[in-house]
């Protein structure tokens, strides 16, 4: 099956929805609570502008996903690009199909779009890969070698396990999660974003963190179906929260965003990196050719600073994809980053390569065990 396949389509195009939805409202203030990063703190990263070339265009097409995520790109990354380049940042409706049909088209709508690592992979894998970046782009070192000339880094995430503090007892990995007697109550769990739910289950189950790929789907969704009846599932972020929040759930497989800001909120929640599953990189990729090529390769080049990587993850813990990003945060700011050194070593880092080609079966086998 082609990564544009109706079925994984209809999956992404949900996904893009969850993603990016807002959180609680009584979380909107805590985004911030990182940092006090200033509007527009990314705006001078030193030299961005010197090696760009005369930029003609004046917008850039971003199938993007919207959200809380999205204002603070807009925030922190857009108007200050805006401001320095000249050229608009115009925000089209996030379609992973959309953008595989239109990747080699001679004249696409759109010049790039804000996607994951191993969709990147997947691509190229099959001969299907996003135009290349100017060779002027600076490229983002935490993205695997092999994609760095197809893939401007955007950030980094973990699907992690919180709990509430009520529980008495602290959990210490993913076998917990499982232990219904040890830790009672419902478990939140996601329904419309299957990222890291195979992973989790296969660590529960005891497979070491170097065999969990290529990965077993038996095994992983024979282990969830041991807890299927004690499981709220979600459709979005913002709800898992909310269950959370009100105590309908005791523990919960989330984005590590979300958790922290349901802990900054003073809800009663507590998580943890330990066994986490961590996405390393994300991506923004361009087609071939986009019809703003000169301005989007320089937007990709400033979010490729490390100010501006920096910017995003002290407000929305993102980890950044360039290393040097994390000298310009605190060490406060920097324990709550996915991708510092310290936290990938606690997790299980997503085998881009190797999730590539199993993902459409990912996609499939997943959503029959949620509706069955």
């Amino acid at each position: 099956m082609s990564p544009a396949s109706p079925s994984r389509r209809q999956f992404l195009a949900r996904a893009s929805l969850t993603a990016g939805a807002l959180t609680l409202p009584s979380l909107l203030s805590a985004c911030g609570s990182g940092g006090d990063s200033a509007s527009g703190a990314a705006a001078s990263p030193s030299g961005v502008n010197a090696k760009w070339p005369r930029l003609r265009a004046r917008q850039v097409v971003l199938a993007g996903f919207g959200g809380e995520t999205y204002r603070v790109r807009q925030q922190e990354q857009f108007a200050p690009f805006t401001k320095l380049a000249g050229a608009r940042v115009v925000e089209a409706p996030w379609d992973y199909g959309k953008f595989v049909s239109m990747v080699a088209a001679p004249s696409p709508e759109w010049d790039m779009i804000d996607f994951d690592g191993f969709s990147v992979a997947a691509l190229v894998q099959q001969g299907k890969a996003p135009g290349k970046l100017a060779d002027w782009v600076r490229r983002c070192d935490l993205v695997d070698a092999a994609y760095r000339d197809y893939a401007g880094g955007s950030y980094a995430y973990s699907v992690v396990m919180g709990w509430s503090t009520k529980l008495g007892a602290t959990p210490r990995g993913w076998a917990d999660f499982f232990d219904l007697k040890r830790f009672p109550g419902k478990r939140a769990f996601p329904k419309s974003i299957y990222a890291g739910t195979m992973e989790l289950a296969l660590l529960a189950d005891g497979v070491p963190k170097d065999k969990i790929y290529p990965l077993d789907f038996d095994r992983a969704l024979a282990k969830l179906d041991t807890i299927k009846s004690s499981l709220i599932f979600y459709d979005s972020y913002a709800q898992g929260q909310q269950y959370m929040a009100q105590g309908s759930a005791s523990m919960i497989a989330t984005a590590n965003s979300r958790v922290i800001q349901l802990k900054n909120s003073g809800r009663g929640v507590d998580w943890t990196y330990q066994d986490a599953i961590l996405y390393p990189w994300g991506a923004f990729g361009l087609t071939r050719h986009a019809p703003n090529a000169d301005a989007a390769n320089a937007l990709i080049d400033f979010m490729s600073t490390p100010e501006s990587q920096a910017a995003v993850a002290r407000k929305l813990y993102l980890g950044p994809t360039v290393s040097k990003a994390f000298e310009s945060l605190t060490p406060t700011e920097r324990a709550l980053q996915p991708s510092a050194p310290e936290n990938v070593a606690k997790q299980l880092s997503v085998n881009v390569d190797a999730l590539a080609k199993q993902d459409n079966d990912y996609v499939k086998k997943f959503f029959a065990w949620v509706g069955e």
